[in-house]
Formats: C-alpha cells, structure tokens, sequence
C-alpha cells in the first residue's frame, strides 16, 4: 500500500499543506501514521475520505458537520450521496433551461421577436418544479400519490403566460392579506384569504377537495419549512393563519 507525504498528497488532491495540517488539528483528516522523520503519511483509508471531503466543499457544506457525514455507515452515505447527486442533476437541468431561454431571447432581440408566450415563461416555471421537487416532492407523493402530483406539475408546466402570472399574483395578494390579518384580524379577511389560497391550488389542481385542502394545511403546521416559507414572507404566525383560515372555510358541509 502506497504511502504520501503530507506534500505529495496536498499535490494529488489540489488543496495545500496548511489545508491538510488544519483537517489534521480538527480531527478531520488524520494521517495513517507519523513516521520518525516526523512527517504525515496517508493511505488508501485518507485519500478516499479526502477525496469525500473535497466533495462536500464543493457542495458548500460547513467543516462543522462533515465529521457525522464521513462516519456514516456506507449505507447511509450513498443515500446521502444520491440525494446530492439528483439535487444537482436539477441544478443542471435548471441552468440549461435559463441557457436555452437566454439563446432564444439574444436570437429573438436580433431578428425581431419570435418567442411565443410558453417559451417566455417556460424556464422560469420549471425552476419552480424542480425546487418544489427538491424540498416537498417526497412528501407530496406520500400525501397525495404519484398521480396526483404528475398531475398537478404538468398543469402547471402547462399555464399560460396570462395564467401563469395571475398565480403569481394571487400568492402576493395573498401574503399581503395574511400580513393584514396578523395585524388586523377580520371575517372578512379570514373568508378572502380561504379563497385566495383555493384560487391559488386551483392552477395547480384537477379538482378541488376540501378534505385535500384540510390535510394540506394540516402538512403546512407539520412542515417546519412550510412555517417558514409563510412566516418569512408575511411575519411570525402567518402559517397558523391560514391553516385556521382553511379548517374553518373547508367544514365537511362546504
């Protein structure tokens, strides 16, 4: 088994001698051994788990949580490692689709405007897809099965370029109604906000359901990032807001 020195290995792994003498004090990357000369040495056992931890550099994630992810069970680091890998797979897709939008609109500014109005707006409404994919798409499927959510991607894949941005409307004018009701609780407010956000679902939903509609509001409270997503845009509380908004415009009698 071949042994590096700490200089031949910073040089086979593009990274410095002070970079590998740093892993080394924080417990990340330890030598196989020191010999008598003093000097670092590592082997097959080091190169791999370095070659791990320049990956997760490259995926930006923190020097704090590395050491959990490389003593992982190989089991648990290939999942980690497909999820990262689909994740990026969708980076990819994302860029070539803002690509191709640039191409065709740099061609279409030249000669004359030839784009019609799903090109305009097609990258912008995949990205949408692929992010919804990445953070809620598992338990999308889990809640409401595959039908369902191929379904409800491919209606949105599908809006107009006017359809399109009256969704996008609807979703501001409903954050800025939940804000209201934070500040100002109404009936009447309560009863828009139920109707906005059903008018928002039904760009996206065959059919709507009441039961649907309470079991989404139900994954919007159990959801840590669906709190977010509301809280952060409309202020603290929103999401409970419109769950209780929901629950008492969607009674089994509507």
């Amino acid at each position: 088994m071949m042994a590096y020195q700490i200089k031949q290995l910073a040089t086979l792994a593009g990274v410095s001698v002070r970079t590998l003498r740093y892993y080394d004090e924080i417990g990340l990357l330890k030598p196989a051994f020191i010999g008598d000369n003093g000097y670092r040495y590592y082997e097959t056992p080091q190169i791999n788990r370095l070659q791990r931890i320049c990956l997760y550099r490259q995926l930006q994630i923190p020097l704090a949580t590395m050491p959990t992810l490389l003593d992982q069970p190989a089991a648990v680091v290939v999942t980690q490692l497909q999820r990262q890998y689909q994740q990026l797979q969708q980076e990819r897709r994302h860029l070539d689709q803002l690509l191709t939008l640039m191409e065709t609109t740099i061609a279409a500014q030249r000669e004359g405007d030839q784009m019609n109005d799903q090109e305009k707006f097609a990258a912008f409404k995949q990205t949408q897809l692929d992010e919804h994919e990445v953070k809620y798409g598992a338990e999308a499927r889990q809640h409401y099965g595959e039908q369902a959510v191929e379904s409800a991607n491919q209606r949105f894949s599908q809006l107009s370029a006017t359809d399109y941005a009256t969704m996008q409307a609807t979703e501001q004018r409903l954050l800025v109604a939940l804000t209201q009701q934070l500040q100002q609780p109404t009936e009447e407010r309560a009863a828009m906000i139920y109707q906005l956000h059903r008018d928002w679902l039904g760009y996206t939903w065959a059919q709507y359901q009441p039961a649907m509609h309470r079991g989404l509001a139900q994954l919007y409270l159990a959801d840590p990032r669906f709190r977010q997503y509301y809280d952060g845009r409309a202020g603290n509380g929103a999401t409970a807001i419109l769950v209780q908004c929901i629950e008492q415009y969607t009674e089994p009698q509507n």
